[in-house]
């Protein structure tokens, strides 16, 4: 018999409710300021606080991350010690709504970080307008997205682009960005009015992206007016009003008798992250004693230094992505001597992530478990403590965990960072020099700027605003983490909480 329960929940992807809540108040978000009085709010817990990439795995499977393990669209693989795509071969992370039985119909549009659709009961578009993604767009049925791509045009997002930019290149994104949020919307409202459902799903990116690139001016190449700088600071909320604008949208499409959970699995900030630029050279000091010089680094990659990043970025998205990775693990890992590299630092787009070349565990380990390991990360904490910011004298991390002190062992565990760095809650753009007077000082190369493009980054706090027959108007709820969202989901379903999930309905 087919269910006669209906369930929408749309995701405003990385999107922060500081800024929701004084656009609310401003006026400027009419209908997430409805949604607020006629429902529940509550702000949730997130695995973004020490895994930015992977709340959405943790939403999908209702797990945590050392049970999925999945936290970034390229990981280490270390039986081959390279990095490399995730897939279902060597990562469990099959979202609920794929395993629902066929007394329930879904519709899933662009939910990140999920792998290609897989035969179920339903419609599920795929990496069609998403920030993240594993692999390029596809959908199941599989011609699906032909359909989508015939009406509503090819993929309405691009490829980040990395490195200062220009104002003008800025303003375009912000274009890009509120376009795809109606180009979704249009989608979806298409999807529900004319294929039967039991539960809807999608996500607008366009947060996410908006959040990195319009936090603040420190990504740009070009010094403002006051007049340009009035229009920028304006850019993120037009970029909110318009997902707002789509959820009044979809929404006003929708019967009564419908459960409506709007959310965000992490939040956005200013950028706090020193992973890529400086925790490598913070390590290498720390292990070899003394800063790399300019000699150590290979003549091929002094050339690609010299080039800047945004010139790397545009030109690498013109590659197929097998050779994107290809270049990527080269970069990162070309030519690295195992037998003599005991740590190396992971991929990370907010913390730092250090892993430790473990014999048993990665292909060519070479330190030893117990004693050795735990000396060794050890002398990694303890030293990367003792880094301060040269103008203030404040140390330059908040904290450094292990993973067992973090994570349960499940069958994602060995794919986690052994070492996850918080860093000290001062943007990046901020920092000069950093100093250790046992292990020298680093330099930054484009101090008031953010190098890598971004200047915002995620904060590990969600949220939910839940209406339907089961929430109280203008309610509070208490104490939640977005592992609790797939049973929540499954509950207003009428569908049991599989045993495996780790979160709680509410």
């Amino acid at each position: 018999m087919i269910s006669n329960k209906k369930v929408i929940g749309i995701a405003l992807d990385a999107a922060e409710w500081d800024l929701i809540d004084e656009w609310i108040k401003d006026g400027y978000l009419k209908n997430l300021a409805s949604l607020r009085l006629k429902g529940s709010f509550g702000k949730l817990s997130s695995t973004a606080e020490w895994l930015a990439g992977s709340p959405w795995p943790t939403f999908y499977t209702g797990v945590q991350p050392g049970e999925h393990g999945l936290y970034h669209y390229i990981q280490w693989k270390s039986d081959k010690m390279e990095y490399t795509r995730p897939s279902p071969e060597w990562i469990n992370a099959t979202p609920f709504w794929r395993e629902l039985n066929n007394n329930y119909r879904v519709i899933a549009v662009d939910i990140p970080l999920t792998f290609p659709p897989t035969s179920f009961n339903g419609i599920e578009i795929s990496g069609w307008s998403s920030h993240d993604g594993i692999y390029q767009t596809s959908s199941f049925p599989e011609d699906k997205i032909e359909w989508v791509k015939e009406v509503f045009g090819e993929a309405p997002v691009g490829v980040e682009v990395g490195g200062l930019q220009s104002l003008d290149t800025l303003a375009g994104i912000r274009e890009e960005l509120i376009s795809a949020t109606n180009k979704e919307a249009e989608l979806v409202i298409k999807l529900i009015n004319s294929e039967e459902w039991n539960l809807c799903l999608c996500s607008f990116s366009s947060t996410h992206r908006g959040g990195h690139k319009f936090w603040d001016s420190t990504n740009m190449k070009d010094k403002l007016t006051d007049e340009q700088d009035s229009l920028f600071k304006i850019h993120l909320r037009d970029i909110y009003q318009s997902c707002d604008d789509a959820i009044g949208k979809i929404l006003s499409s929708l019967s009564e008798n419908v459960t409506v959970l709007i959310f965000s699995l992490h939040g956005m900030g200013f950028n706090t992250s020193l992973a890529e630029n400086v925790l490598p050279k913070m390590i290498s000091n720390i292990l070899n004693g003394e800063v790399n010089s300019a000699k150590d680094i290979s003549f091929i990659k002094k050339i690609r230094n010299k080039i800047p990043l945004e010139w790397r970025s545009n030109f690498k998205k013109l590659l197929p992505i097998r050779i994107q990775d290809k270049m990527t693990a080269y970069w990162r890992m070309g030519r690295t001597d195992w037998s003599k590299t005991r740590v190396f630092n992971l991929l990370a787009d907010l913390q730092g992530y250090i892993r430790i070349n473990l014999k048993g565990r990665e292909n060519k380990g070479i330190v030893t478990e117990g004693m050795e390991y735990d000396n060794l990360c050890s002398q990694l904490i303890e030293g990367l403590k003792t880094f301060i910011d040269s103008e203030t004298e404040e140390p330059v991390i908040e904290s450094i965990k292990r993973k067992d002190a973090l994570f349960k062992k499940g069958n994602g565990y060995d794919n986690l960072p052994d070492l996850l760095v918080k860093w000290n809650n001062k943007p990046v753009s901020g920092y000069r020099k950093i100093f250790s007077q046992q292990f020298g000082e680093i330099e930054f190369k484009t101090p008031g700027k953010n190098h890598d493009g971004r200047s915002g980054n995620h904060r590990p706090e969600g949220f939910v605003i839940a209406t339907g027959k089961n929430y109280t108007a203008n309610s509070i709820i208490k104490s939640k983490h977005i592992v609790d969202l797939a049973p929540t989901i499954l509950k207003h379903l009428g569908v049991p909480k599989p045993i495996s999930m780790e979160g709680e309905a509410f």
